[in-house]
């Protein structure tokens, strides 16, 4: 009677263990516990590799310009992972490489905690993130405050020193959901600063 139970026992495990794999591999070959990922890629040589760093593991933002800045770009660009619970982001930010890089005002919005800048002069309220994104990344009127539809777009994040990662990582969020929700394909690039507004050369 005991061998019976034992078999009986070892012919339900196999038995789960079967079904288990069986229903894996009738998901569409894809991992169910798999996070869903999404690049933000800048400028990418080939040529050149990636060196990640989980922003959870940082512990504000100017350790990511300090990153920014000492990483030679001639060979390798900084990757930054931001991950939440059903998602994983990957940023690689501009790097400057020590070349003169010329853009127009309007095609750089700049982003903080509190504000929005537009055309390094309209300032408006972080509130306002999801209609001024719009009008930056869109511009069906063509407002000449904003970068044409055919023109590359820059957002520009600063956040103060004295904050912690966690607010990097909110306002990054925001921005990211604010684009996924436009559900347009815009050409653009994420800039993270520690100077805020910056001099550009007008053409």
């Amino acid at each position: 009677m005991m061998k019976f139970f034992k078999s009986f026992r070892n012919i339900i495990i196999v038995s789960a263990l079967m079904y288990f794999t069986t229903s894996c591999n009738h998901n569409n070959g894809k991992n169910p516990f798999k996070k869903e990922q999404q690049n933000f890629l800048t400028i990418r040589n080939l040529a050149n590799g990636f060196i990640e760093y989980d922003i959870d593991t940082l512990a504000s933002f100017s350790e990511i310009t300090e990153i920014l800045e000492e990483i030679d770009c001639e060979k390798n660009y900084a990757l930054f992972k931001l991950e939440t619970n059903s998602k994983i982001f990957e940023i690689q930010p501009l790097q400057f490489c020590g070349d003169i890089f010329h853009y127009k005002m309007k095609e750089v919005i700049y982003i903080n905690t509190d504000s929005i800048t537009v055309n390094n002069d309209l300032k408006y309220p972080i509130d306002s993130l999801n209609s001024v994104l719009r009008y930056y990344l869109l511009n069906f009127n063509g407002d000449n405050n904003y970068p044409l539809v055919t023109e590359r777009k820059w957002i520009s994040i600063n956040v103060d020193e004295s904050k912690k990662i966690d607010d990097t990582k909110i306002l990054l969020l925001k921005i990211i959901n604010e684009v996924n929700s436009i559900e347009s394909n815009v050409d653009f690039g994420f800039m993270f600063e520690n100077s805020g507004l910056i001099e550009v050369v007008e053409e």
